[in-house]
């Protein structure tokens, strides 16, 4: 039996019998990973009570190879509890929003280090309490490199089909279905899934993706290049989960 110490962001908690909790965490060294935590609702646990949702941790549990029972908690230290986003409520929906998207696209047991840390990052910006009008550029970074590291990243810089590079400032039209955008030679015009996106829009986007949310709490975008990339990550998302994502990122789409 081998004990693993890891970072870990808490993605879902459920009640198990009177005094525990199962709860699910991503980790920095070993992904996705659901852990029992015996005991831990008891007055006088050693843990610190029960586990909040968006909770950065770093957590220790014993792992038993080739054991399908759940591994238990051991210890857990709580590294930073979010509080300035978790007062408010745009911020708090934009954290649950990230944690649909990390359930929904990260396999069990798969090590995801680079997008760990990009979550992490993006709750530490949260925390930092930037204007409404600034929530859009962190949150576009965080999408994109959600995309990009699980696989799913379309391509802006050419046609899927031919490959040409558009020119200029020309309108493009975007398949999530073919993977990316599509020229006006290779389109088929009475297909509907296509998104517009401008020209200006994809390179913001390519841009964005991955890039660290800290440092965009300055960036506010133009409105119509905001609903641009806003109306992209959903039709994208749309394709991706077959579903909208349930979680709403900001209050007005």
């Amino acid at each position: 039996m081998a004990r693993v110490t890891t970072e870990a962001l808490a993605l879902r908690r459920t009640p198990f019998r009177e005094t525990s909790q199962i709860a699910e965490f991503l980790t920095r060294d070993r992904g996705r990973v659901g852990l029992i935590l015996k005991g831990v609702m008891r007055p006088k646990s050693r843990m610190g009570g029960g586990v909040d949702l968006l909770d950065h941790c770093r957590v220790t549990y014993t792992a038993r190879r080739g054991s399908r029972s759940m591994p238990p908690l051991v210890e857990r230290q709580v590294l930073s509890h979010h509080p300035g986003m978790r007062h408010r409520e745009d911020l708090m929906r934009a954290g649950l929003y990230m944690l649909e998207l990390l359930r929904a696209l990260v396999p069990e047991g798969q090590r995801v280090p680079g997008l760990f840390g990009l979550s992490v990052a993006f709750l530490a910006a949260l925390d930092t309490e930037p204007e409404p009008g600034r929530l859009a550029p962190m949150t576009f970074a965080l999408e994109g490199g959600l995309l990009r590291m699980t696989g799913f990243e379309l391509v802006l810089d050419r046609c899927v089909s031919c490959h040409r590079r558009p020119e200029g400032s020309m309108a493009l039209r975007c398949d999530p279905q073919r993977g990316g955008i599509v020229c006006s030679t290779c389109r088929d015009d009475e297909d509907g899934n296509y998104v517009p996106l401008s020209s200006a829009s994809a390179r913001l986007i390519m841009g964005l993706t991955g890039a660290d949310p800290l440092r965009l709490r300055g960036l506010t975008l133009p409105e119509n290049i905001e609903n641009d990339v806003r109306r992209f990550f959903d039709r994208t998302f749309l394709h991706v989960l077959e579903r909208p994502p349930r979680a709403a990122v900001m209050s007005q789409r």
